[in-house]
C-alpha cells in the first residue's frame, strides 16, 4: 500500500497562565539548532552554572537542557531511526503579564507506512519511523536518513518535530517579572520558569500526544483519522473522534468532563498516579444542592476540603467594564470578607480577579465562565494564598440568583473515584469552553490531581526529570514501543501499587511516600523493593542488611528519584523489613 505523506506544522501552547534496573535500546533524538549565530542556542551571554548544567554562557545552558530533555524522552522510548526536533528561540505572543512560554508538534504525518498498526490513519513521524523502522521521508526523497533541514521549516522538511521557545521571556514587555531556568534539577526560583518541564511537556506533543484534527471545524487532516482520534472517546455520545461527524467532533470539543482517553495502558496506570476525586458541591439551600464541575486554577494552593468550605457572596467592584468581574478593586469587603467570592469572568486576567477578592478578605474564589461549562484558571500570582476554581456560566448564574438566601459551598473527596478520570479510570481530556485552539483534545484536563506533565499549564509541582507520570503510557496506547512492561496492570504484584493505595510499601510495611512512576521502571515502589531485597538477600546479619538498606535508600535519594524526607520516611519501614526477615530466617 502506497505510504500517504502530509506536512503539519501543528503547535501546542503551553501556557504561563536515569535511574533503571532495565535494559533497553533506547531511541537516539537529536536537537537541529535553526537559530542564527549570536541568538537563541547560540546566545554568548555568560551564564553561571545552576542545577546541574555547567553551561557557562545562556546559548549553551539552552543546548545542554534541551539535548538532557531529548535523552530523557529517549530512555524511555524506543526508535532505531534517529529522531531530530528542530529547536530555535524566538518571539512568541507575549506581554507583560502572560504569554506563550513555547510551542511544539509533529512536522509531518504519515498513513498507511510498512507496519502501520491501523490502515487509513495518521501518525506523527518520529512514531512512524520508529514503526516502520526507516527514516520514511528519506527513504521516498532519496536523501540521507536523520538528514537536519537547513533553517526553520525549510525543504526538504526531513525533521520529524519542530519545537519553538519564548526567547522575549523577562525583557520588557514579555513576562517582566520572570525567567527561564535551565537547571536540570526541576528546582526552579521564585518566578523562574522550569525549561526542562517546558521541554519535557513540548516534546510529547511531538512524540504523540497530539490530536491532529481541526479542533475550531471538526475536519479530519487530509480527511483522514489519526490514531489519537481513535482512543479519544466522548462518553455522552459513546463515539471516538475519529467515529463522528465534523459537527460532533465540534461539539465535543467543548464537552467539558465528557471526553476521556480509552487506552488501554493509561486506564490501567491511572490509579497509581491519581489522587482520590475532588469535587465541587453546593451543600445550601436544599433546591441548589448537588455537584457543580469546576476547573483548577494554576495559581493559588490547590483547593481542599480544608481551604475552600463556606458561603458564598457577589463580588461588586468599582466599575469598568462590568462591576461584577472583579478587574477593580472590590467595593462590599464587609460583604466578601470571610466568604467565597463569585465573580463574573472577562476583562482581566483571573488572577487580578483573585488577589482583587482575596485583598477585600475573600477566603476563596469562584470565577464563572462567559460560556458554557467550567474553565481552568491559567495565568500567575506568586502572592495568592486562597484557592480558586472555575465553575460554568450556568453553574455561577443559578449561584447568584440564590445568593442573598446564603449559598454554601465546599469541597468534598470521592474515595471511590479518582480526580480526573470517569468511573472506568478513563482518564479525562482537555475539553474546555470555549475550544482552545493548540490546547483542546492534546491535553489531560486539568481535574487531575496531582497536575500532569501534559495538562494545558505548566505548574511548579511538576518532576519532569525522574516522573513522566501518565505520558509515556499513552505513548504505549498509541504504538510506541516503550521501556517499561506496558502489560502490566496496576493491580498485579508485578507492580506493586503500595499500602495504603498509592503508597509505596517495602515487604508490606506502609509508607507515607508516593508510589509514582520514575524513569524506565514501572513504579518507585519496584526501585526501593527491588534495592531493598538485594540487601536482604545478600546480608549476613540484622546489622549488616540494615546498614546496606540505609546505602540503598541513599544512592536512590542522591540519583534523584526521592527526597531526603522521603528517605526518612522509606527507612523505618526499611528497618522493619530488615527485623521481619533476619527474625524469620532465624526461627
Amino acid at each position: 500500500m502506497k505510504t500517504k505523506k502530509l506536512f503539519l506544522a501543528t503547535t501546542c501552547a503551553a501556557m504561563l497562565t536515569g535511574f533503571s534496573s532495565l535494559s533497553f535500546a533506547g531511541a537516539n533524538i537529536v536537537i537541529n539548532n535553526v537559530d542564527l549565530p549570536g541568538v537563541g542556542f547560540n546566545d554568548p551571554t555568560p551564564a553561571t552554572p545552576v542545577g546541574g548544567n555547567i553551561g557557562i554562557t545562556v546559548g549553551e545552558q539552552r543546548l545542554i537542557a534541551y539535548q538532557f530533555a531529548l535523552d530523557l524522552w529517549g530512555a524511555r522510548l524506543n526508535s532505531e531511526p534517529t529522531i531530530v526536533v528542530q529547536g530555535s528561540f524566538a518571539g512568541l505572543n507575549c506581554d507583560a503579564t502572560g504569554g506563550t512560554l513555547a510551542q511544539a508538534g509533529a512536522l509531518q504525518i504519515f498513513a498507511d507506512f510498512a507496519n502501520a498498526p491501523l490502515p487509513g490513519t495518521l501518525y506523527g513521524a518520529a512514531l512512524a519511523n520508529s514503526i516502520a523502522g526507516e527514516d520514511i521521508f528519506a527513504e521516498m526523497m532519496g536523501i540521507p536518513p536523520g538528514e537536519p533541514d537547513p533553517g526553520p521549516l525549510q525543504p526538504p522538511f526531513n525533521d520529524e518535530i519542530v519545537a519553538n521557545f519564548n526567547g522575549n521571556i523577562g525583557q520588557e514587555g514579555c513576562l517582566e517579572d520572570s525567567f527561564w531556568y535551565y537547571g536540570l534539577d526541576n528546582t526552579p526560583p521564585e518566578n523562574g520558569i522550569d525549561f526542562l518541564n517546558t521541554f519535557m511537556h513540548e516534546v510529547g506533543h511531538g512524540l504523540g500526544f497530539q490530536n491532529f484534527a481541526n479542533v475550531t471545524t471538526g475536519a479530519l487532516a487530509g480527511g483522514m483519522q489519526d490514531v489519537y482520534t481513535t482512543l479519544s472517546f466522548d462518553n455522552s455520545i459513546g463515539l471516538t473522534h475519529a467515529e463522528m461527524t465534523d459537527e460532533q467532533r465540534v461539539q465535543s470539543f467543548v464537552n467539558t468532563g465528557n471526553v476521556v482517553w480509552i487506552g488501554e495502558n493509561v486506564s490501567a496506570q491511572a490509579p497509581n498516579i491519581l489522587d482520590d476525586r475532588q469535587f465541587l458541591e453546593i451543600t445550601q439551600p436544599e433546591t441548589l444542592a448537588g455537584e457543580v464541575d469546576f476547573g483548577f486554577a494554576n495559581f493559588g494552593p490547590s483547593p481542599s476540603p480544608e481551604n475552600l468550605d463556606g458561603q458564598v457572596a457577589i463580588a461588586i467592584d468599582e466599575g469598568g467594564a462590568s462591576i461584577t468581574d472583579g478587574c477593580e478593586p472590590l467595593v462590599n469587603g464587609t460583604d466578601v470578607e470571610g466568604k467565597i467570592a463569585l465573580i463574573d469572568r472577562g476583562s482581566c486576567s483571573f488572577a487580578d480577579k483573585a488577589q482583587n477578592a482575596q485583598d477585600a478578605g475573600a477566603v476563596g474564589v469562584l470565577i464563572a465562565n462567559n460560556a458554557g461549562g467550567a474553565i481552568a484558571l491559567g495565568g500567575t500570582n506568586a502572592n495568592i494564598v486562597i484557592p480558586a476554581v472555575g465553575i460554568s456560566q450556568e453553574d455561577g448564574a443559578l449561584i447568584r440568583e440564590e445568593a442573598d438566601n446564603g449559598v454554601f459551598i465546599r469541597v468534598a473527596i470521592d474515595p471511590t473515584r479518582l480526580a480526573g478520570a470517569d468511573d472506568l479510570n478513563r482518564v479525562r481530556l482537555n475539553a474546555p469552553n470555549p475550544v482552545q485552539p493548540g490546547s483542546s483534545i492534546s491535553h489531560y484536563d486539568t481535574a487531575a490531581i496531582p497536575n500532569l506533565l501534559m495538562e494545558p499549564a505548566i505548574t511548579d509541582t511538576l518532576q519532569a526529570a525522574t516522573d513522566v507520570d501518565l505520558t509515556d503510557d499513552l505513548f504505549a496506547d498509541i504504538g510506541w514501543s516503550v521501556n517499561f512492561d506496558a502489560d502490566i496492570p496496576a493491580t498485579s504484584s508485578d507492580c506493586n501499587v503500595g499500602y495504603p493505595r498509592r503508597r509505596v510499601a517495602i515487604m508490606g510495611c506502609p509508607t507515607f511516600v508516593k508510589n509514582r512512576k520514575v524513569a524506565n521502571v514501572c513504579r518507585l515502589s519496584d526501585v526501593v523493593n527491588k534495592q531493598i531485597g538485594i540487601c536482604l538477600d545478600s546480608s549476613e546479619d540484622l546489622r549488616s542488611g540494615i546498614k546496606c538498606s540505609k546505602q540503598a535508600l541513599s544512592d536512590i535519594r542522591d540519583l534523584g528519584l526521592i527526597s531526603d524526607r522521603e528517605r526518612y520516611g522509606l527507612k523505618g519501614c526499611a528497618v522493619v523489613s530488615n527485623v521481619r526477615h533476619f527474625l524469620k530466617k532465624k526461627w
